[in-house]
């Protein structure tokens, strides 16, 4: 008897680990970023930041680096929430408000230099974009609350180091309001 119970709580107890594990995994919160070694020579292997930006400028708006570098059908947007963002999550198939998502994370207005030292677990949402194949092609960490930052894979010059400008941070979350908080 005591080893049923035994089993049963050790089999619990692995379930929920292994739950918690494939959940953290699924948000990409394991993610470690690989940059492939023509952006790295191109944009980040310069003697100076300034040169660095310099390189991001000369790319902002260039059809080979626009986010996600590929047509999207849809967009499904997660809180980070550990076993609930997949129940909360909101997908957006609208034309214009798809249109709208990637003309925010195209637009180098919306984005500043500002500092990278942020984790992608401390995001609190997660963007997912999808092609008409219903294949990931792009996801964007977003840390708004008192961090203003993004991190996106593929890699985007447009979004500058990630940094939020004031405007940015206007425009996401009156997204977010139309799309998630309603």
């Amino acid at each position: 008897m005591i080893r049923k119970k035994t089993l049963l709580i050790i089999s619990s107890i692995l379930t929920l680990g292994i739950v918690i594990f494939l959940d953290i995994s699924d948000r990409g919160l394991f993610y470690s970023e690989y940059i492939p070694v023509e952006e790295l020579s191109k944009f980040y292997l310069h003697e100076n930041n300034k040169n660095i930006q310099q390189s991001f400028k000369n790319n902002f708006r260039n059809p080979k680096y626009q986010f996600p570098r590929s047509d999207i059908k849809k967009i499904k947007v997660f809180q980070n929430i550990l076993l609930i963002s997949r129940l909360t999550s909101h997908t957006i198939i609208e034309k214009s408000k798809l249109e709208f998502i990637l003309e925010l994370f195209n637009n180098p207005d919306n984005f500043d230099w500002g500092e990278t030292t942020w984790s992608i677990r401390e995001s609190d949402y997660i963007f997912r974009f999808y092609n008409d194949s219903d294949e990931e092609v792009g996801i964007v960490w977003l840390c708004l609350e008192g961090c203003g930052m993004t991190k996106s894979k593929p890699f985007c010059p447009n979004m500058k180091f990630g940094g939020l400008s004031n405007i940015g941070k206007v425009r996401i979350t009156k997204l977010l309001n139309r799309t998630i908080n309603r």
